[in-house]
């Protein structure tokens, strides 16, 4: 069976999010991928033992047990892309200096996970509802409906000071919350309380739905479901 191994090293939320991804898409695409992680501390322990040489080193270790290792970070917007090249020790120079075409891979997710978890909002009003049914119901359909983008990476600056993806799923989350509890409108701290936290991604990502259409919403997504496709 071949093995890879997913690499999210800004977040563990992340890591367990994007590892609920990879299981859908094996499933979807057929193939039989044996999916592994690593852990944000990993990463931080190889870059602190030795600089210059610990990730390349950790790589290494592991692609003596995996067939593929695969790193995911987030990628925000065109200015914060810039920032990160210029930094010596950002994400995304330390990856790319361990990157190569045959075996390690490095797969940017645009406009934070967020972006992945809206390319299916009728799951996310199943995670809240806590109702597989939710999926049938005319009501949460155009609710969903109104919240669904075409192209959930161009969630960008949707508001001034930069907000994007995460910050659309947490209005969204108000608006679910509204629907099953309307009182919550005049019980704000309650409203908030109940809102979309990063925590919560690897219980919402069960009950999206990977299939063409979904697929579509995200090129970054697409991109990673490339590699199961491949076997």
């Amino acid at each position: 069976m071949p093995s890879l191994l997913l690499w999210t090293p800004e977040s563990d939320y992340d890591s367990q999010t994007v590892k609920i991804f990879a299981q859908k898409l094996v499933k979807w695409y057929g193939s039989d991928w044996q999916i592994v992680t690593s852990t944000k501390q990993a990463y931080i322990q190889a870059v602190r033992q030795d600089p210059q040489n610990g990730l390349k080193m950790s790589v290494n270790i592991y692609l003596k047990k995996y067939d593929l290792v695969i790193f995911l970070i987030d990628s925000d917007g065109v200015q914060s892309q810039n920032q990160r090249r210029n930094e010596a020790n950002s994400y995304l120079n330390q990856i790319n200096s361990v990157i190569n075409s045959t075996n390690v891979f490095l797969v940017e997710i645009k406009q934070e996970l967020e972006a992945w978890l809206l390319v299916d909002c009728l799951g996310i009003c199943c995670y809240y509802t806590r109702q597989d049914s939710t999926r049938q119901s005319a009501e949460w359909q155009k609710l969903a409906q109104n919240y669904q983008k075409g192209d959930t990476q161009s969630i960008m600056e949707a508001e001034l000071g930069g907000k994007g993806a995460k910050e659309y799923l947490e209005k969204f989350s108000d608006a679910i919350n509204l629907k099953m509890n309307p009182n919550l409108l005049q019980k704000p701290k309650n409203l908030k309380d109940k809102r979309y936290q990063e925590n919560e991604s690897p219980n919402i990502a069960p009950y999206l739905l990977i299939n063409k259409q979904t697929l579509l919403r995200n090129l970054s997504l697409q991109q990673f479901a490339q590699f199961f496709s491949l076997r």
